[in-house]
């Protein structure tokens, strides 16, 4: 089985059990602090990766590391992956069970891309217009990448929107070639 729907299933689990106890903003933000603070102490990662460490060991070493970081029932979920060997996975569940969370609340993240910065009235008109136009809440980031030369160029997920002076010029040339 793909990782990626592993991961998701368990995003799926952990949701499921702290719905009750959480907001699903809270339990989001919970196993995302606790999967970084794992991923980013490399002592805990080499000691998590030996084979001759009992899990019983890796879990009494994980809630020591993580009691005043995360609550009761992420270090339960994170003992569960312990049993399962599965924590491997966490950093991938952390990003499951935001995007989980992002589909259940009809939220899309749209990263606009433009030759100059966008001042703050252009990017609310954007993100209204984007909104408009998927019919979903838009979590707007911008970047900026003189290349352009003009216009806006708009991802969202898998769909691009290129509205860009460089793309305009780029499917002209294309159009050109073509007829030749």
């Amino acid at each position: 089985m793909r990782e990626e729907s592993v991961a998701r299933r368990y995003a799926a689990a952990y949701l499921a059990v702290v719905d009750k106890t959480l907001s699903a903003d809270a339990a989001r933000d919970d196993l995302r602090r606790a999967a970084d603070i794992v991923a980013g102490n490399a002592m805990l990662t080499a000691l998590l990766h030996q084979p001759n460490v009992t899990t019983g060991r890796k879990k009494s070493v994980l809630a020591e590391v993580l009691k005043n970081d995360a609550k009761p029932e992420t270090i339960g979920f994170i003992h569960l992956l312990t049993e399962k060997r599965r924590l491997d996975l966490l950093g991938d569940v952390a990003t499951e069970l935001e995007r989980i969370i992002r589909e259940r609340d009809n939220i899309a993240r749209a990263t606009a891309v433009t030759a100059e910065p966008l001042l703050p009235a252009q990017v609310s008109a954007l993100q209204v217009s984007l909104e408009k136009r998927t019919g979903k809440r838009i979590e707007l980031s911008t970047e900026v990448d003189p290349s352009l030369l003009g216009g806006v160029l708009v991802r969202i997920g898998d769909t691009v929107l290129d509205d860009s002076v460089r793309g305009k010029l780029d499917r002209l040339h294309d159009e050109l070639l073509a007829r030749k």
